[in-house]
């Protein structure tokens, strides 16, 4: 194949994924680039096991990429393949079988133990907007494991009574669409709540959940940064870190809704549906760390998520 006719289907391919999130597009886009890069240079890249085997070696050692990085290069290069397949122009899929990077057995992050999270949720002000909003933010990170990402996309409508429970739909990395609906424990709703009545602004139900209270921003969606800047901020104040400053990140509080999951005895399959998880091994993870926060053995109730044990049951 010339490495026009090459181009010219990666185009073909990525006006396909138009159904895909930005970030997806960006994501194949780029991987892509780099593998026409190593496709000119190769001039025998035949689509077979071997040819991909070789881009593998290439990644890692030339590129020097880590193996979260290969595998998500590869993962572009097996839709591509798919996609060729589809069109007929391929006739098997070559990088099916080859397999990335080696996934990580556990998180670089560190997690909140029982006492971190009271201590969190004591050190913030709730009397202002500002501590409204972040113990809110707080809340949905630990309570329903949603990411920033998730988060920033939130619109005051998404939350929504489904029976006796309340529901938030969310559109997660990689989606298009706010197709995920994750359960919302009462306290955390209650946060929700008390902040939006502290707004005092005309907010309708497409308006942003959460918003900034910056000078250069106000009022406008919180960004990614701007809502890990504030979190961050609120786990510094604390006092929690404790020279965990590079490991104990609002990353943190998700990884630690994984592991009260895993604590509370929900299924692998329970787990990946509540965190949006696709890939096993990766909720397994949570699986290790239990008993590390013993979450269960605590007599107090911080109400911070919704677990169903043939009723419904604050944690």
């Amino acid at each position: 194949m010339p490495l026009a006719e090459l181009l010219l289907h990666i185009e073909s391919f990525l006006e396909a994924s138009a159904g895909k999130s930005k970030e997806t597009r960006g994501t194949y886009q780029r991987a892509l680039r780099e593998f026409s890069v190593f496709f000119a240079r190769e001039k025998h890249f035949l689509f077979r096991q071997e040819d991909v085997e070789r881009y593998k070696q290439y990644l890692a050692e030339e590129k020097l990429l880590q193996d979260v990085s290969i595998s998500t290069y590869l993962t572009a290069l097996r839709r591509l393949c798919s996609y060729l397949v589809d069109c007929n122009i391929l006739q098997a899929n070559p990088a099916l079988a080859i397999r990335g990077g080696r996934r990580p057995a556990s998180h670089k992050r560190t997690f909140l133990s029982m006492d971190d999270i009271e201590m969190l949720f004591a050190s913030i002000d709730t009397s202002t907007v500002s501590g409204k909003r972040d113990a809110a933010i707080i809340r949905m990170m630990l309570g329903c494991a949603c990411s920033e990402l998730e988060i920033t996309r939130v619109d005051i409508g998404d939350l929504h009574r489904r029976g006796d429970a309340w529901m938030l739909y969310v559109q997660g990395k990689g989606r298009s669409v706010k197709d995920e609906a994750v359960p919302v424990p009462e306290r955390t709703v209650a946060a929700i709540r008390d902040y939006l009545g502290e707004r005092n602004d005309q907010s309708e139900a497409g308006d942003p959940m959460f918003v900034s209270n910056s000078n250069r921003s106000r009022g406008a969606r919180m960004t990614i940064r701007g809502l890990r800047e504030a979190v961050a901020g609120r786990l510094k104040d604390s006092g929690v870190k404790r020279g965990r400053d590079r490991k104990l990140t609002p990353f943190s509080l998700r990884h630690t809704a994984g592991i009260l999951l895993a604590e509370a005895g929900v299924s692998p399959e329970e787990l990946m549906r509540r965190m949006r998880i696709e890939w096993r091994p990766t909720a397994m993870i949570y699986f290790r760390q239990v008993g590390k926060i013993r979450s269960r053995e605590r007599a107090d109730k911080l109400g911070l998520m919704t677990i169903e044990y043939g009723t419904n049951t604050d944690l």
